[in-house]
């Protein structure tokens, strides 16, 4: 059984089950989850978790995303991309041909740190267990609530005629669209995702995505990385083979926790990865195992 993470490099115009779909077809895996779904226009990493992975995708720490975006200024869709036929505002081309590097990096500030937005209603988040798209192809809007996100870097590329480009370092969860349309609030315009790309994922900075069509049954383990890699921001601890025994029958063990840690991974002698483990003073308990 593969366990572990791929990175596939997503093309334009799929949606993000369809490369799931896909990419289970090709590799015969069964157990098979994305973490961190794009939407059919933007491209870049999209990262699949398979196995036992798929039981340890919430202690993923530090999952940040970093895009390559591409907007139209002056143009306006419901979707907030090309999805839909963006409306143009003419009367806004003097702002745009106004527009400054500086007024637009001055801009960016404001979106620095701590950033409230509002859910997309064409979007995945859930409202009464439907996402939140469903309802806006029936043209129903529904209450949604501020989600908090964080913004670590905005950086100006280039203005071109209509189209900015820039790059973000944000928290999980983010809407790039919403975040362009915030923005050009800001530099009364109205504003439209052009282009998406997702160029780095945390903690798979160092990993190269790979196309689908480079994949198969066969090479898995040329591109699996493994559940140990996929948590390696959290610390380690070695047992032996007497003391993974007795994790795996639910009982503790004693160790002692200098680093301070709450969790950590379970390592044995031969650097084979069993689970997480939590400390409480210094006894080690069983959190969550591999399938042995």
């Amino acid at each position: 059984m593969i366990n572990g993470v791929f990175l596939i490099d997503k093309e334009k115009f799929l949606t993000s089950s369809k490369i799931l779909a896909i990419f289970k077809n090709r590799t015969k895996i069964k157990k098979a989850g994305i973490f961190g779904i794009l939407d059919p226009l933007a491209t870049g990493i999209l990262p699949i978790v398979v196995g036992e992975a798929t039981k340890f995708i919430n202690y993923i720490p530090n999952n940040n995303k970093t895009y390559e975006v591409k907007c139209k200024l002056g143009v306006f869709s419901q979707c907030g991309d090309y999805e839909t036929e963006p409306v143009t505002f003419e009367n806004e081309t003097e702002i745009i041909n106004n527009l400054s590097r500086e007024v637009i990096e001055s801009t960016f500030k404001r979106f620095l740190g701590t950033y409230h937005q509002m859910p997309p209603m064409y979007s995945a988040s859930k409202h009464k267990g439907k996402p939140l798209y469903t309802y806006a192809r029936k043209n129903i809007t529904v209450k949604r609530e501020l989600k908090e996100r964080y913004i670590y870097d905005l950086k100006f590329i280039s203005l071109h005629e209509d189209v900015l480009i820039f790059k973000v370092i944000c928290s999980p969860g983010t809407y790039i669209r919403t975040l362009i349309q915030d923005i050009s609030k800001l530099l009364n315009l109205h504003s439209c995702l052009f282009e998406l790309n997702r160029c780095k994922v945390e903690p798979f900075e160092k990993y190269s995505a790979i196309s689908l069509n480079d994949i198969n049954k066969d090479n898995l383990d040329k591109y699996n990385i493994s559940i140990s890699d996929m948590l390696k921001n959290i610390p380690c601890i070695n047992c032996n083979s007497r003391e993974i025994d007795k994790l795996y029958m639910g009982l503790s063990i004693e160790r002692q926790n200098s680093a301070d840690m709450s969790i950590c991974r379970l390592m044995d002698g031969e650097n084979v990865f069993h689970g997480i483990g939590y400390f409480r003073e210094n006894i080690l308990y069983p959190k969550r195992l591999m399938k042995k």
